[in-house]
C-alpha cells in the first residue's frame, strides 16, 4: 500500500514539473496536483529561475474576444484539444498538455499561454464554450455561451453567423 502512495506522489511531482515547464500559473498547478503551494513556488523558481504567476484563476475567457489574434489562437488550440480528447483517454490534464504541445509545434510564433489553454479546455468540457463551424468558409468558430457579447461573425471570412447561440 505504501508503494502505491509513493508512486502516486511521484506522478504528482512529475506532473507539477511538466506544468512548470509550460509556465502554468501556480493556481493551475495546485488545482491539478496535491502538492503544497509553497513547494510548487520553490520548485518553479528553481526550474525557471523566476517566480511563477500567482493569484486566482480567471473565471471567464471573455477577454479573448477583444483580440482577434488571441481569439484565433484559442480557437486553434480548442480544435486540437477536441481532436486529441476524441482519440485519447489519458486523462484530463494529459490531454491539455498534449494539445498545448501540438499547438506550440503548429504555431511556434503563437502567444497562447498554457493557463489560457487550460481555461479553454475547462470551458469546453463545462460547456461554457462551443466549437462550431462557419457556414460560409467552414472555419472553426469558438463561441462563449451565455455572453452578451458573443462572437457574431467568423473571424476568418467575417461572415455573420446564421443563428444566434445563447
Amino acid at each position: 500500500m505504501e508503494a502505491k502512495k509513493m508512486i502516486k506522489t511521484l506522478k504528482q511531482y512529475q506532473l507539477a514539473i511538466t506544468l512548470i515547464q509550460r509556465q502554468a500559473r501556480i493556481a493551475v498547478i495546485v488545482r491539478e496536483t496535491t502538492i503544497p503551494r509553497e513547494l510548487i513556488k520553490a520548485t518553479y523558481k528553481e526550474i525557471l529561475g523566476r517566480s511563477g504567476s500567482s493569484g486566482p484563476i480567471k473565471e471567464s475567457i471573455r477577454g479573448l474576444t477583444h483580440n482577434v489574434k488571441r481569439y484565433k489562437e484559442a480557437t486553434l488550440f480548442a480544435k486540437i484539444f477536441r481532436a486529441i480528447e476524441a482519440e485519447n483517454s489519458h486523462g484530463e490534464i494529459d490531454n491539455v498538455i498534449q494539445a498545448f504541445d501540438f499547438f506550440k509545434i503548429s504555431l511556434p510564433s503563437g502567444n497562447l499561454d498554457f493557463t489560457t489553454a487550460w481555461l479553454v479546455a475547462r470551458d469546453l468540457r463545462n460547456k461554457k464554450l462551443l466549437m462550431t463551424e462557419c457556414g460560409h468558409c467552414y472555419s472553426a468558430v469558438l463561441i462563449i455561451l451565455g455572453s452578451e457579447k458573443s462572437l457574431e461573425r467568423c473571424c476568418v471570412c467575417k461572415t455573420a453567423l446564421k443563428q444566434s447561440i445563447s
